[in-house]
């Protein structure tokens, strides 16, 4: 993984999305890309994924896209990594 992803304890359920991605047969840069697209959430949020409402993953989504103004390939990135937790 990256060095910023290195830097932060690997929890459980970081650790099982690897996993799955690993089975999944996706790149290590894909890895990457959604590991941190999941981070990139828990952080705006301040709690685990796993934790975050469908009501929050919605306004999230509006975030990143009129205040961040991510690129659709960028949303799309994080709506794959976000749908795997």
């Amino acid at each position: 993984m990256s060095t910023t992803s290195e830097l932060r304890p690997v929890t459980g359920l970081r650790r099982r999305m690897i996993a799955d991605l690993q089975l999944d047969g996706m790149s290590r840069r894909t890895q990457e890309m959604y590991v941190r697209a999941v981070l990139q959430l828990a952080e705006h949020y301040h709690k685990s994924p796993d934790k975050i409402t469908e009501e929050e993953l919605r306004d999230y989504f509006l975030h990143i896209k009129n205040v961040k103004k991510w690129s659709r390939a960028g949303m799309t990135i994080a709506l794959c990594g976000i749908k795997l937790i």
